[in-house]
């Protein structure tokens, strides 16, 4: 399809490039699709000659939404930046392909993602309707911005923490970035979340063969932003953490701990750790994800708006 001087074309595989976050990474992408994946998949390429921008959705029921969506803190599109042509052409393209078009869905793009600007002023072109769904917040530490201050990872709580667990018996921190040492960890990791949120009222994920699966998957597929932490005390794990470090940000993304050791707050000593991590690795920034938790208050610099919208036939 070709609309003012964009053409669209529909990529049999995940030629992604560029993108905003690890959530539009091809591995993660992937990875998604492999374990999660319904409906009519459209890899769509937007292209006016000087720059293209790709656009991974689905249609599911009628309804289109951006592959990744569920489970995923930021979801956009890749390449760009999208300018008002290219979403028109790509949004059209994705409604011709859905015989039975009710809408889109765009879960969890970010406030200052050029997309977000960009929908509120498509949508009437396409004769459509924009609604916001909801919003949530993810803060963040950006480190250059604490100018001299106390490092979060050297706050007397997370040090305290740490030293009653080392004191009470053998202490190791083990931080691993390849596919075979994750892979041996993921059923200790799988099992520990499940006995942490056993009895409470949000069940863990990974009871979810699916949850399960994916994890695997994106492990599988050796990428190299992929990082998990173990804290390892006497010899067993007292805390995971699984999660990505991709262009210069950390991204806090899966945790657990073990309950029989929560009076250690194992939890903390894990936040501690991972803190300094992203500081060894030269990372701009501690992304603390979707989710507005009390203790990611206490150590955020900044906090991103994160927006749901639904784009509705009328």
């Amino acid at each position: 399809m070709t609309s003012s001087a964009v053409t669209v074309t529909t990529l049999s595989d995940w030629a992604l490039h560029d993108a905003p976050s690890v959530f539009q990474t091809q591995e993660y992408l992937a990875a998604w699709w492999k374990a999660f994946g319904r409906g009519h998949l459209m890899i769509l390429q937007a292209s006016d000659g000087d720059r293209e921008l790709i656009a991974p959705l689905f249609a599911d029921t009628g309804m289109i939404y951006l592959v990744g969506s569920g489970g995923s803190d930021y979801l956009d599109f890749a390449g760009g930046p999208v300018t008002d042509e290219m979403l028109v052409a790509v949004l059209a393209e994705a409604r011709a392909q859905t015989g039975d078009f009710q809408g889109f869905c765009f879960y969890h793009v970010p406030e200052s993602s050029p997309t977000t600007a960009a929908l509120e002023r498509v949508a009437g072109r396409l004769g459509l309707c924009l609604r916001e769904e909801y919003s949530m917040v993810a803060p963040s530490v950006d480190f250059e911005a604490l100018h001299g201050t106390e490092h979060p990872a050297r706050k007397k709580s997370l040090l305290r923490h740490e030293k009653a667990l080392a004191k009470s018996g053998d202490l190791r921190i083990i931080h691993a970035n390849s596919g075979g040492q994750m892979m041996a960890w993921l059923p200790a990791f799988f099992e520990q979340h499940i006995e942490r949120w056993r009895g409470t009222g949000s069940p863990s994920l990974f009871l979810d063969p699916k949850q399960r699966a994916f994890y695997q998957a994106l492990v599988a597929s050796n990428a190299t932003f992929l990082r998990m932490t173990r804290v390892e005390w006497n010899g067993e794990p007292a805390a995971f953490h699984f999660g990505f470090s991709y262009r210069g940000s950390y991204l806090w993304y899966k945790p657990t701990y073990a309950r029989t050791l929560a009076r250690y707050s194992p939890g903390e000593v894990l936040l501690r750790h991972l803190l300094l991590a992203a500081e060894d690795e030269g990372c701009r920034r501690f992304d603390f994800g979707l989710g507005d938790e009390a203790f990611k208050r206490r150590f955020a610099t900044s906090i991103e708006v994160v927006r749901s919208w639904g784009v509705y036939a009328r």
